[in-house]
C-alpha cells in the first residue's frame, strides 16, 4: 500500500467508524450467527495473490462484521472496555500508525513517562497519598 492509498483507506476507515458508532443502536447487540458461520464464509486456503483493498474491506463488512458482538451498544451491559471513547479510538489510530511498542522506557520513552504521569493524576484524583503508584 503506497502512501496515497494509506491516506484514502485511513479516511475510509475513519468514516466507517464514525458511521458505525452513529448507527450502533440499530444493530443487534449479539451476532445472529451460528457457530462456524464466519469460518465457513472464509476461504479454506490462503489467496495466491494479493487482493485489492476494496475487496478486503468488503470482506470485513460482509463476513466479519455480522459475527461481531457490539460491545459499545447501548443495550450491552457486560464488560466496559476503557478504549470506547471516541478520543481513545483516535489515539489508538495514532499509536497504530507509528506501530509503537510501549512496553518499556527503552521501547517508548514518551509512552512510559506519559503513563507514569497519568497514574499519578489518577492517584491525585482519587485522593490517595503520595507514594501510591503503579502501571496501566
Amino acid at each position: 500500500m503506497n502512501n496515497d492509498d494509506f491516506r484514502q483507506w485511513s479516511r475510509r476507515a475513519a468514516d466507517w467508524g464514525a458511521d458505525y458508532r452513529n448507527n450502533l443502536r440499530d444493530r443487534p447487540v449479539r451476532p445472529l450467527v451460528e457457530p462456524g458461520a464466519v469460518s465457513r464464509s472464509i476461504e479454506v486456503s490462503p489467496p495466491e495473490d494479493a487482493e485489492p483493498m476494496d475487496r478486503i474491506f468488503a470482506d470485513f463488512e460482509e463476513k466479519i462484521l455480522p459475527g461481531m458482538t457490539h460491545w459499545q451498544h447501548p443495550r450491552f451491559f457486560a464488560y466496559f472496555p476503557a478504549n470506547a471513547a471516541a478520543v481513545s479510538v483516535v489515539a489508538e489510530y495514532l499509536v497504530s500508525a507509528m506501530a509503537a511498542q510501549c512496553m518499556l522506557w527503552q521501547t517508548s520513552p514518551a509512552a512510559t513517562e506519559l503513563e507514569t504521569r497519568t497514574v499519578d493524576w489518577m492517584r491525585q484524583a482519587l485522593g490517595l497519598p503520595e507514594g501510591f503508584s503503579g502501571v496501566i
